[in-house]
């Protein structure tokens, strides 16, 4: 069952070692990691796994500036999930953006997948049609839900849902096939928080002798966004963003992808694919 092989790549999000005590169907659940004895919940079937600084009634233990805007990201996303539905904008950029990102992902029917980012699922469906199985992650439990609820029962059966920050990703290390990450990078509040999420997104996909294949798009910053928009700031609602020049997106991901194409034709959004260098 590819539920069960998605559960056992979860881990725990501070020490890194294995989680145990939940059987991948039960709607509620406790994960526990027996090294540390560090217990995590399940709850309407989505393991919480998010690390100490983002758990429900955690203070800032370092870096509170980034904390603090991933808290605020994490509240605005759960109330405005109704809304970001209802984006007419948004269903007609995915409709160009879909399409192009599976062209650079190129998932296959055995493969194994993490969407890093899912929200409420605009892409989900079609990533959980197209591979063997699928690891979908946010850290809004309400856009998981409703990301879920956008699969077919057949879909669910090969989908596990998790809420976790792709910053400190609670998975193991080069096991999956493939690795997406759409419209999430630009809202990651710092470089340092930005590197880490490369860095975790490039540890758990598989090398590329093993066809490991990566893609990501993030916000353009270039005409005509340069025009009259900002370049960094904060959406309606709390929402930090910042928007990238393909030089500086290009440098970034190079630290830890060979980038292989790079697309500009989307002009909202930067789209681009790579592998895991040698």
């Amino acid at each position: 069952m590819v539920r069960r092989e998605l559960l056992e790549m979860l881990t725990c999000p501070e020490s890194g070692l294995p989680l145990t005590g939940w059987d991948g169907v039960s709607q509620e659940g406790l994960l526990r990691c027996e090294d540390s004895e560090a217990t995590y919940p399940v709850r309407d079937g989505i393991p919480v796994l998010l690390p100490l600084e983002l758990q429900e009634g955690s203070a800032a233990l370092e870096d509170v500036s980034e904390v603090a805007e991933k808290q605020r990201e994490m509240a605005a996303r759960d109330a405005q999930v109704g809304a970001y539905d209802r984006m007419m904008g948004l269903k007609v950029f995915t409709s160009a953006e879909l399409p192009l990102s599976l062209h650079y992902l190129r998932p296959e029917s055995d493969n194994l997948m993490l969407e890093g980012g899912c929200g409420t699922g605009r892409m989900t469906p079609a990533f959980a049609a197209a591979a063997r199985g699928l690891m979908a992650l946010d850290f809004s439990m309400e856009s998981l839900r409703v990301a879920r609820g956008k699969l077919s029962p057949e879909l669910q059966a090969k989908t596990l849902f998790i809420q976790a920050d792709l910053s400190k990703l609670p998975l193991c290390t080069e096991v999956f096939d493939r690795v997406g990450s759409f419209g999430v990078y630009e809202h990651i509040p710092t470089p340092e928080a930005r590197a880490k999420a490369l860095s975790e997104m490039a540890r758990v996909l598989k090398p590329r002798t093993a066809g490991g294949r990566f893609a990501l798009s993030a916000y353009r910053w270039g005409p005509p966004q340069s025009w009259g928009s900002e370049r960094e700031g904060h959406h309606d609602g709390g929402i930090y963003f910042y928007r990238f020049t393909k030089p500086e997106l290009t440098a970034q991901v190079r630290e830890h992808f060979e980038v292989r194409d790079f697309t500009e034709t989307l002009l909202y959004y930067h789209l681009l694919w790579g592998r895991k260098p040698v």
